[in-house]
């Protein structure tokens, strides 16, 4: 059977440690031969001539005014020589075997697109093994650890960027990323892909990568806060990849803060002694179950403080997706098309 040609697109925004330090050397040690790498970032260098001399398969796409992450994927997509379309993160760098695992499912199985989880290097910062243990926990990921740690095989219905692989013909009859719903762009491309279009998406754990987090707590917050907002515009929208109930409880939780806050202030005592203690059992099960996993960090990370500081941030992550996704929800419902 004919080995398929893969073409791994990378966006960045200069070339910069990641790619050179971690990105083109892991991707260097890749074993399956047939396979290119589209660099796009926004200017060119006087370093591209080296890179390009030292990494053969190598090509570098300067994009200019185009700075967004989905249109540079778009951009390089257009002009990919391979077969099979690999996107990575620029923070990201592959496990030897990746494209070789990958290959031999498209091969062997009927699917579109393949995907695998995103782990930490091991060359990290505390704040990143903090944004870890929470991203691989059942209260911190909902449901989603399997993104981030290797867990068995499966369908799923939607799945980032930071290591997803489809079918070039496939990409492009869905018309790409559409940029107007970046950064939950990937997200509607798998909602079109599977959900409208019948077509499969296999996640495997052996198609690794090795993924940076959020290096400081702002742009953690940040970057949930984005993904809240896009989940919940995509839930007005009625994506069927979006209407989990996962992506929900944060926001209930929210509500749920604000009420008893209100129910507090303008109630009469009598309820505030009868209604209110019942009413406070869901929260206090809430806290239960972040001291509990705080304590699981403990054992796995052997370190108090960082376990203490991942349950507080664990708390501020719900609360600001929450938020954003209340702010996402009343957007998606006045727009459809765009929602920037």
């Amino acid at each position: 059977m004919k080995q398929p040609t893969f073409s791994v697109i990378i966006p960045v925004k200069e070339v910069g440690s990641y790619s050179l330090d971690e990105g083109l050397p892991g991707l260097q040690k890749l074993t399956y031969p047939h396979f290119e790498v589209l660099l796009l970032p926004n200017d060119s260098t006087k370093n591209d001539q080296i890179l390009l001399k030292k990494y053969p398969w190598l090509r570098i796409i300067p994009t200019g005014k185009i700075t967004r992450p989905a249109q540079k994927r778009n951009i390089g997509a257009r002009v990919a020589k391979g077969e099979i379309i690999a996107f990575i993160d620029d923070d990201a760098y592959p496990s030897p075997q990746w494209l070789e695992k990958a290959a031999k499912l498209f091969q062997e199985k009927k699917v579109e697109a393949v995907c695998g989880p995103g782990v930490l290097p091991k060359k990290t910062n505390d704040w990143e093994r903090v944004f870890d243990v929470l991203l691989k926990s059942p209260i911190g990921s909902g449901g989603f650890a399997y993104r981030f740690t290797p867990e068995k095989e499966r369908y799923v219905d939607d799945y980032p960027s930071m290591n997803f692989l489809i079918k070039k013909k496939i990409f492009l009859d869905l018309g790409g990323f559409d940029n107007d719903f970046w950064p939950g762009e990937d997200s509607k491309l798998c909602e079109e892909l599977v959900n409208r279009k019948n077509g499969k998406i296999l996640y495997h754990p052996d198609v690794l990568i090795y993924h940076h987090r959020r290096n400081n707590l702002l742009d953690f917050l940040k970057q949930h806060s984005q993904y809240g907002f896009h989940r919940g515009a995509f839930f007005a929208h009625g994506d069927k990849n979006s209407r989990r109930i996962a992506y929900v409880i944060p926001t209930l939780f929210v509500l749920y803060i604000v009420g008893l806050a209100v129910m507090n202030t303008l109630t009469l005592p009598i309820v505030r002694m009868t209604v209110l203690p019942i009413l406070i059992i869901p929260l206090k099960i809430y806290i239960a179950g972040i001291i509990i996993q705080c304590i699981l960090f403990a054992v796995s990370t052997q370190n108090i403080t960082l376990s203490v500081l991942a349950g507080m941030i664990l708390v501020m992550t719900h609360i600001t997706y929450g938020v954003y996704f209340i702010k996402g929800l009343i957007i998606g419902w006045q727009k459809k098309d765009k929602i920037y």
